[in-house]
């Protein structure tokens, strides 16, 4: 069954790209779920220090 979850493409150098490609082998984590642990866990940190985020409410 495919995704349900929004796509977003992510434009990045391809060093960059193959440093976070063996991140993520080392963490035994595919690209896509490094990148989501990354981003969660600056999310964290960002509300931590400035609160929660607010969304809009007619997003689920």
């Amino acid at each position: 069954m495919p995704s349900q979850l929004p796509k977003f493409t992510f434009r990045v150098d391809a060093e960059v790209l193959e440093k976070l490609r063996f991140i993520a082998d080392s963490n035994f984590r595919t690209v896509n779920k490094e990148l989501e642990m990354i981003v969660n866990q600056h999310i964290a940190k960002y509300e931590k220090e400035h609160g929660a985020i607010p969304l809009s409410a007619d997003e689920d």
